[in-house]
């Protein structure tokens, strides 16, 4: 049914998934991932009682849809992300927001925040940017910068080739830094009318 791999990630076996899945292999998989579903719904649904309605509601389609797993194809991680984004995306398109509180993204940080944050000091002014990015540039910009995902990794989740993968970060961080100098723009008026 399924192994622990030498990184001690759960590998499910494709070939042998039983119909249905049985309760303790699902209970491993659940226990051992649950924290980063919950991390990605929580960055890209930005409340955490959203974030924990789609942590549920992503374990009962992966439940339902585990055989739709291929080994060949990447990680369970890489399969767990892409359910993830697409759920809270669905999610989020029913409820017609997809606001990031930068307060709960840097808690989520790595030891090293990416360099594209740490050329701007106000939280603020990122986050009022990345409201106004496209769902395509922000989605890349959280799985690249706030999950430490790599290309290949966002290519995988995403469905979409390298080459989009990079231009899409590339144009969303051109995006952002353009929106920022526009808002400290509008700020800097507005003192000097004062």
């Amino acid at each position: 049914m399924f192994r622990v791999s030498c990184k001690g990630e759960i590998v499910l076996n494709h070939s042998s998934l039983p119909e249905p899945i049985d309760a303790e292999a699902f209970e491993a998989l659940f226990h051992q991932y649950k924290n980063l579903v919950y991390r990605v719904a929580l960055l890209i649904l930005d409340d955490r009682h959203e974030a924990e309605d789609a942590l549920q509601e992503v374990f009962l389609l992966v439940f339902r849809s585990y055989h739709t797993y291929d080994p060949a194809k990447g990680a369970v991680t890489t399969w767990l992300y892409r359910i993830t984004v697409n759920h809270c995306l669905k999610r989020r398109r029913k409820q017609k927001f997809l606001m990031v509180s930068l307060d709960s993204v840097f808690s989520f940080l790595s030891p090293h925040p990416p360099s594209m944050l740490e050329e701007y000091a106000d939280k603020d002014e990122i986050e009022q940017a990345m409201a106004r990015l496209g769902d395509s540039f922000r989605i890349v910009l959280i799985l690249r910068y706030f999950l430490d995902l790599s290309y290949d990794e966002i290519s995988q989740v995403l469905q979409i080739p390298l080459g989009t993968v990079k231009s899409r970060l590339t144009r969303a961080l051109k995006i952002l830094q353009r929106e920022i100098r526009k808002e400290r723009s509008k700020i800097m008026e507005r003192n000097v009318a004062e």
